[in-house]
């Protein structure tokens, strides 16, 4: 570059001052480049940090039940289908046969509902469930027309009623697609006598309808009902069990 100011006859002085000149200029351009390229690395990072204002919660199981629609401001009907089946179990000793084994009647005619408050509460006023018994049909002719002629009296005592008044461990509002276990606790009544009655309820729930298995226990006596007893019976336990598989929609 000397050389060139030289040429054209610039003094040597000038000369030096135009080099320092120079490099002052290329050093501020290299300095101000490498402040932009430190500046976008930032912008850069900081664009590429989670946001945690903006991350995605969760909904908890809460809020999964309230999306699905049955909030706890909600109330509920259980209205058993026509899919239900009731029947009950007693162990008994046949003549003819040399081990034990369970009678067992059942029947489809099964209707009812379970009305529950905005707080999870069984509506017991409006709440029913009944079985007709004279509906009842095992695998012996002989026995159905004994039970319901002698044990049941279905001619004056047509249908089992039971009301619900409470559910025990039962979580509000009811859990979407889970398994449910809860005890229903009611007034069953049978011909004139009314016992306060436990169900085990295990069932699952869609959104729309419930389908599970309801089960019970209690004895002849505790209903003041008659033994069956005939010649072919050798005997019969006293534990009559109660199961219903049942469908029901949910309103």
């Amino acid at each position: 570059m000397i050389k060139l100011l030289n040429v054209y006859h610039i003094p040597l002085s000038y000369s030096f001052m135009v080099i320092a000149l120079t490099i002052l200029v290329i050093t501020g351009c290299q300095k101000d480049n490498t402040e932009i390229d430190t500046e976008l690395d930032k912008q850069a990072a900081a664009a590429s940090a989670p946001n945690p204002d903006s991350s995605e919660t969760k909904p908890d199981n809460k809020t999964k039940t309230q999306q699905n629609g049955n909030s706890p401001s909600a109330p509920m009907a259980i209205n058993f289908s026509d899919k239900t089946t009731a029947r009950y179990l007693v162990q008994e000793q046949l003549l003819k046969l040399n081990f034990p084994n369970d009678a067992i009647g059942t029947t489809k005619s099964v209707e009812g509902s379970i009305k529950i408050d905005s707080k999870g509460h069984i509506d017991k006023s409006n709440s029913l469930m009944q079985v007709n018994l004279d509906d009842l049909k095992s695998d012996s002719s002989y026995r159905d027309r004994y039970i319901k002629n002698k044990t049941l009296e279905t001619n004056t005592y047509k249908y089992a009623k039971f009301i619900p008044t409470e559910a025990i461990g039962m979580d509000w509002p009811l859990p979407i697609s889970e398994t449910i276990e809860f005890k229903l606790i009611g007034d069953m009544t049978i011909k004139t006598t009314t016992k306060r009655l436990t169900w085990i309820i295990k069932c699952s729930n869609n959104g729309s309808n419930l389908i599970g298995k309801a089960t019970t226990e209690f004895t002849f006596g505790d209903f003041n009902i008659t033994k069956p007893s005939a010649m072919a019976v050798v005997s019969v336990e006293d534990e009559i069990r109660l199961e219903i598989d049942f469908e029901a929609t949910i309103q």
